[in-house]
């Protein structure tokens, strides 16, 4: 069961899809380690949810304060529910679900400019390919020219002690933290001009 666990929303329970199609959402404790991460980060803050799902990490981000959250999600079914959690919190003013691929142009497009917060949430296998996690990092590395000035990208990934190379140009970082279970999630920021 997916719930929100902070803010005014807490404890609000996302729809989520009966099948496995979003079986790696954040656990609670992953979740509650990231948002205390970057405490004091989401008030009023303009935030990109990138391979959104049913919307765990954007919605939470509603529920902390953020003033304009953009979730971008492929998967028909999946950005029906993301819709229907975001009728369900009443929160329609400051979250809209976009139905695109992450890794498009139109993904960022689409982001609230500039980026205070930005979520990378692919699915394991694109990170884990070595064919496909050059394009899932030129995608990051291409926020960097949408965020604020201090912002911050939180990619998420299960490899953790792999032998790649997670510098990107723009940006400074990763810092880097495992919450076990091959739950990996990396902070970036953007590089001082």
């Amino acid at each position: 069961m997916l719930k929100i666990i902070g803010g005014e929303h807490r404890s609000r329970v996302l729809l989520s899809p009966e099948d496995d199609r979003t079986s790696r959402p954040y656990t609670s404790r992953a979740k509650e380690s990231v948002f205390n991460l970057l405490r004091g980060w989401f008030d009023g803050a303009r935030v990109l949810d990138l391979f959104a799902g049913v919307g765990t990490m954007g919605l939470e981000a509603v529920s902390r304060g953020a003033a304009e959250v953009v979730l971008v999600e492929r998967d028909r079914e999946i950005h029906r529910l993301l819709q229907k959690n975001i009728e369900a919190l009443r929160c329609g003013d400051r979250a809209k679900a976009v139905l695109a691929d992450a890794l498009s142009p139109a993904a960022l497009a689409r982001a609230p400019k500039p980026v205070d917060v930005a979520f990378v949430d692919p699915p394991y296998d694109l990170m884990i390919d070595e064919r496909s996690r050059p394009r899932v990092l030129e995608q990051v590395s291409r926020l960097g020219e949408i965020m604020a000035t201090k912002s911050f990208v939180v990619l998420r990934s299960p490899i953790s002690k792999v032998q790649a190379d997670f510098s990107l140009p723009g940006l400074e970082g990763p810092e880097e933290h495992d919450y076990g279970h091959e739950m990996h999630v990396m902070l970036y920021a953007p590089r001082d001009s």
